[in-house]
């Protein structure tokens, strides 16, 4: 399948108004249009662009296409991205983390610095920082997780000038 073929195919199998049979996903169409994804870095790119943008996402929040994709990437068939085999990257707000899933029943990743199809380097964690915070405003991280107010429970302690970064001096 070429280039222009897979862009076509994306329509009919992938676009924003598709609805798939599951017999054509035994098709030899389908089977070029797959292995053409796996194959094209150019074409794979241009997909995940697609669905970001019928998934309404902001790819220029995140170090790269690809990071972008994995972290807002839904099955349809898990709610919980924890449990779907189909989930590569997990993203992890509140560290600004990027890790691949461990797949032992809880949320273990192993932390990642670098995408793994382009090799962009993604943010420093703000894993430290955000412990340093806490322990400064009297919290422990560890044990009273559930007394932690909710913005440090996502990345909103780091954005928007809600919280200033702390210094380690």
């Amino acid at each position: 399948m070429k280039c222009e073929q897979f862009k076509q195919a994306y329509q009919k199998f992938d676009g924003a108004d598709n609805v798939i049979h599951w017999k054509d996903l035994e098709t030899a169409e389908y089977g070029a249009y797959s292995d053409h994804m796996q194959d094209c870095h150019e074409c794979r790119d241009w997909f995940q662009t697609r669905q970001l943008e019928t998934w309404k996402v902001d790819a220029t929040k995140f170090p790269c296409i690809h990071m972008a994709y994995q972290a807002n990437y839904q099955c349809g068939s898990h709610q919980n991205p924890w449990e779907c085999p189909s989930t590569l990257i997990a993203y992890i707000e509140q560290f600004d983390e990027y890790g691949i899933p461990i797949r032992d029943g809880t949320e273990s990743y192993w932390k990642i610095d670098n995408c793994p199809w382009c090799g962009t380097q993604l943010p420093e964690s703000r894993r430290d920082q955000w412990i340093m915070k806490l322990k400064a405003l009297g919290y422990d991280p560890f044990g009273d997780y559930e007394k932690i107010p909710a913005e440090y429970k996502t990345g909103r302690w780091y954005k928007d000038g809600h919280s200033p970064r702390l210094r380690l001096v």
